[in-house]
């Protein structure tokens, strides 16, 4: 456990110079949205405009931003990991297919500042339940992510251990 004080607004580590640690990273936002559109419903080719977004995608962008808002999930800045348990409602589904919708509607809803800034996303397949997506969003930080998947292999659960150093810290700043 990393133990701290503050001094003058400054936090320190015992056996660590003043001013070498900056304080833990904050604890990971978590919410639901509903289940993402594949990647393969989002756009089409429209005569004489390109690649346009459908129906479909504009409505479950509205209807996640509006999840979002409702949860009160607060924004994380800078570089980030994501991970994205989308409730298995389909054997025949890519679950990477799902993870661009996701990222976009985090990004309209400014609960990230932009897609560039994710380092990592992380996509299972959960029980089906309510066809919705579970989502945690962490400030890039060291993690160990443990998958446990159901007794058929066909969804599961990631399982995120505790954030540690070599020196036995709790964490690390990756956001530089």
């Amino acid at each position: 456990m990393l133990t701290q004080t503050t001094i003058k607004n400054r936090t320190t580590v015992p056996g660590v110079p003043t001013g070498a640690v900056k304080p833990p990273k904050p604890a990971p936002v978590t919410f639901t949205i509903p289940a993402p559109p594949s990647t393969n419903n989002l756009f089409l080719n429209k005569a004489g405009k390109g690649r346009v977004p459908t129906a479909q995608y504009l409505d479950w962008k509205m209807q996640a931003a509006t999840a979002i808002r409702m949860q009160n999930v607060q924004k994380v800045a800078g570089r980030v990991i994501i991970l994205i348990g989308v409730e298995r409602h389909s054997s025949q589904a890519d679950i990477d297919n799902r993870i661009k919708a996701t990222q976009d509607a985090l990004v309209k809803a400014d609960i990230i500042d932009d897609d560039r800034f994710v380092t990592a996303a992380f996509a299972f397949w959960s029980p089906k339940a309510n066809h919705l997506a579970h989502v945690a969003i962490y400030p890039c930080q060291r993690m160990t992510l443990t998958f446990h998947p159901s007794h058929d292999g066909a969804s599961g659960a990631l399982v995120v251990d505790a954030p540690q150093l070599e020196n036995g810290e709790d964490h690390a700043d990756f956001t530089r």
